[in-house]
């Protein structure tokens, strides 16, 4: 429990850093950077507590895992968190996915932490098993980022077509954002084509019907991002029909790795 609320009052730390200016940015009513330094300190602190908790969370000590929703949630959060604050030094259009990291870095941990629920397995001695969750996980995380920069991208673009619009040091050049987008959506789905060969490889049970759901909709989630990765590389797309297409991968994607724990 303590290891939550370092955590979270870590990841607030850094959303007060980051949260005004980006939204003085919004209303035009200021240019200033956020210190890197102390976001980025903050964002690493929020990260190893985040990471202690979790292996708190996640490890019982009967012998096995506690693959509940809200651990996997967290597992999820912690990759993203990680990512985004490992990326800050070097990627500057991450500023704005950091007010939804952080935030749902806050909400993870606290679900986490305070609400009940075990799904227990024993795969220390699975590697397969553990290096296609890792990988599955990680895909996930790095979709979602993606996701965010989609929106990032639809806002930028309103942005720079209102006739309001003024010059920002803050504001991120758009090719820059859609590069990045394209980047962390290609490797994303790199790691999702590695989900779903090593789920056939390690996975006896990856088509028992109990199972199938997962495997169709992973599936069609890796159709969907390959019709988006094309367009962009093919046919410039961008705007309303690239934020669709994420919006839908991401939600076949929540389906097919989440839907047995909600149903």
């Amino acid at each position: 429990m303590l290891f939550a609320i370092l955590a979270m009052l870590a990841y607030a730390a850094a959303l007060l850093w980051v949260t005004p200016t980006l939204v003085n940015l919004e209303n035009q009513t200021g240019d200033k950077k956020p210190n890197l330094k102390a976001v980025f300190g903050f964002g690493l602190l929020a990260v190893f507590f985040h990471a202690i908790n979790l292996s708190q969370e996640l490890v019982l000590s009967e012998g096995g895992q506690n693959f509940s929703l809200s651990n996997v949630n967290s597992m999820m959060s912690l990759l993203l968190t990680a990512v985004a604050t490992l990326a800050l030094p070097r990627w500057k259009t991450i500023w704005f996915p950091l007010m939804v990291v952080y935030t749902f870095g806050i909400c993870s941990v606290a679900a986490s932490a305070f609400a009940s629920g075990n799904f227990i397995k024993n795969i220390a001695q699975n590697t397969g098993l553990i290096f296609h969750l890792g990988i599955a996980i990680f895909s996930y995380a790095l979709f979602f980022l993606a996701l965010i920069y989609a929106f990032q991208l639809k806002w930028l673009d309103n942005k720079l077509k209102s006739k309001k619009a003024v010059f920002c040091s803050m504001l991120p050049p758009l090719m820059t954002v859609e590069r990045h987008f394209f980047t962390l959506t290609l490797a994303a789905q790199a790691l999702l084509t590695i989900t779903l060969i090593s789920g056939m490889i390690y996975l006896h049970n990856f088509f028992a019907p109990e199972q199938i759901h997962k495997a169709i909709f992973s599936f069609l989630a890796w159709i969907v991002y390959n019709i988006q990765l094309l367009g962009q590389w093919k046919f410039r797309w961008r705007g309303n029909r690239v934020l669709i297409y994420s919006i839908l991968g991401t939600m076949l994607l929540t389906v097919g790795y989440f839907g047995s724990h909600m149903i």
